[in-house]
């Protein structure tokens, strides 16, 4: 072999290797193409009323849990949006204001479920439902409450009202 065509060989043997590994990728999505929720929580499409980041905030299994994430409602009108876990029963409410992405549980404004059926690590099937575009099931995470979510802890729903005393004549 001459020193000619070990130099064509090596040559056609680097040039076939770049095609080679430059073609592992002909049949795979390009990343930056896929969708994906970059949060926590879930996002749910209710056509003129999107919420994002939806995901539920309790310490333990049965007690108490905070709503959280961001809603924006395009209907020109205030909507009352309910928060239900399906298997507990326990329902929170919210107002989403008309044009805007509002924070749900923002500031001591806390919405609160009364009961979780799962803990943190877990799932659970919420129903989130308004007037305007009717009943959407989903799966929510229940997350514990630590880190950025320790301004989430719920406060303890009190189950029964408070008696109340009259004066007697």
């Amino acid at each position: 072999m001459t020193k000619r065509t070990v130099r064509g060989l090596g040559a056609a043997l680097v040039m076939s290797a770049g095609v080679g590994l430059s073609g592992c990728a002909a049949m795979s999505p390009v990343q930056t193409q896929e969708s994906y929720q970059p949060a926590d929580g879930v996002a749910l499409n209710l056509g003129s009323i999107r919420i994002d980041n939806l995901l539920v905030v309790a310490p333990t299994k049965g007690g108490p849990g905070t709503v959280s994430a961001s809603v924006v409602n395009d209907t020109g009108q205030p909507v009352a949006i309910e928060f239900a876990d399906k298997t507990s029963g326990a329902t929170a409410q919210f107002a989403a204001p008309p044009g805007v992405a509002t924070p749900v549980s923002a500031d001591s404004n806390l919405v609160q479920l009364a009961s979780v059926s799962a803990g943190p690590g877990s799932n659970i099937t919420m129903t989130v439902t308004t007037a305007t575009t009717g009943t959407a099931q989903v799966t929510v995470p229940v997350l514990a409450t630590q880190s950025f979510f320790q301004t989430l802890l719920p406060t303890q729903a009190p189950t029964t009202p408070a008696p109340t005393t009259t004066a007697s004549s």
